[in-house]
């Protein structure tokens, strides 16, 4: 069950459904997905207010300079005007401050004289200057922000500009992480040949986090069919999806490629043409879906990055989930096979706005000290083969820029 790296990202965004909604106030709302369109529920600014500490003016009367106007009235941001602005008048409004009815410019401080209880403009005066008129920014009714949208420091900023204080987002959605195999040790256990850490777990926990999932970590997992088995079924109950890592190639002990089915699990493949990273198991239950991670992190961590992190932005409500690549030019020879896509861990520089990008060192699925350190992955297509030194080359970013 062997499919191609288009194939499966469309296999698996198409079973993958976003989760609940839920009411949340703004401060619970950074880093979660929208859930509904937003739209403003009054005009904004909800004034004509001046863009500056200046002193609104009817133009007319600075058609020759200098002008010399009688100054009637002071107006504080926050406060109605009293005054009505006529020909030879003006008003001192400050940044923010609502442009008193018949003046239809503002003129910075800066740009006139004071003397005594009049000003003298110095400079020309257009009609509509520095005035941020009533609805400039949105008209009431109008949307502002979509369904589908991560709510940004920004926008939840913009939430409130607007005067809303609760909305609709998704739920956090619930991974549930398991490691596999008898050889795994964590950081903090003594070594021991021929054993590996529990590398996986820390990278998959931070990566999935940093896009507003909850984790569950169901612990290390021993080379056993049943309890492999009784693990996958607690946590497809308890989470939205069960992620394992290992256990899906063709070893002797790769016991999760069997249990899945076992369990009822519809497998929809078990392999990609990528490297690193061949090994991927994606299956649905009820609903719940199940991706199989292999055990080597670098392998991991393409397969994360190209394919379980697009799931769970749709799983999270995201409309953008997809990944965003750059184009770059090689300079030099990178190395890849025709026949698979190769995932060539690179270093990108940037010159005179030139985008280029080098080999981040091994290339070893064993290795995953370069996977940990370089700037990107240059996507090489499978019809493709090595890319020559000069050539264009697309590249997925991870610590760059």
């Amino acid at each position: 069950m062997k499919v191609t790296r288009e194939e499966a990202l469309r296999l698996i965004l198409s079973h993958v459904k976003p989760v609940g909604k839920e009411v949340k106030t703004l401060h619970e709302c950074y880093g979660r997905v929208l859930g509904e369109d937003l739209f403003s529920p009054e005009e904004l600014p909800n004034a004509d207010l001046s863009a500056v500490d200046g002193f609104a003016v009817v133009s007319s009367s600075c058609r020759e300079l200098p002008a010399e106007l009688k100054v009637v009235e002071t107006v504080e941001a926050g406060k109605e005007s009293v005054a009505s602005i006529g020909p030879g008048e003006a008003a001192f409004v400050m940044t923010g401050g609502i442009v008193p009815e018949g003046a239809d410019a503002v003129v910075r401080v800066e740009d006139t004289l004071q003397k005594g209880s009049s000003v003298v403009i110095e400079k020309a005066v257009k009609p509509g200057q520095l005035i941020n008129y009533r609805g400039s920014e949105a008209k009431k009714g109008e949307k502002i922000l979509s369904e589908g949208e991560l709510l940004t420091p920004r926008k939840v900023a913009l939430i409130a500009h607007v005067g809303i204080y609760t909305v609709k987002v998704f739920r956090r959605p619930k991974v549930a992480l398991i490691t596999t195999g008898n050889e795994i040790l964590e950081p903090y256990h003594s070594s021991k040949p021929g054993a590996a850490r529990n590398t996986n777990y820390y990278l998959l926990k931070g990566l999935l986090e940093s896009e507003g999932v909850e984790t569950v970590y169901m612990g290390t997992v021993e080379d056993s069919p049943e309890k492999l088995k009784t693990v996958i079924e607690e946590a497809a109950e308890n989470a939205d999806l069960v992620v394992t890592t290992g256990g899906i190639s063709k070893g002797k002990f790769d016991f999760v490629k069997r249990a899945v089915p076992e369990l009822g699990f519809k497998v929809f493949f078990n392999s990609t043409n990528i490297r690193p990273g061949r090994p991927l198991l994606f299956a649905v239950k009820e609903g719940k879906t199940l991706i199989g991670l292999p055990g080597y992190p670098a392998a991991t961590t393409v397969n994360v990055l190209e394919f379980l992190l697009p799931a769970v932005r749709k799983l999270a409500g995201r409309s953008d989930v997809e990944n965003r690549y750059i184009k770059a030019t090689a300079a030099e020879k990178l190395h890849s096979r025709e026949g698979r896509v190769d995932f060539v861990r690179v270093t990108i520089h940037q010159e005179n706005g030139k985008i280029t990008v080098k080999n981040a060192g091994s290339q070893q699925t064993a290795n995953y000290t370069s996977m940990a350190l370089c700037d990107g992955l240059a996507v090489v297509e499978a019809h493709r083969g090595e890319v020559k030194a000069g050539e264009q080359v697309e590249v997925l970013p991870l610590s760059w820029p």
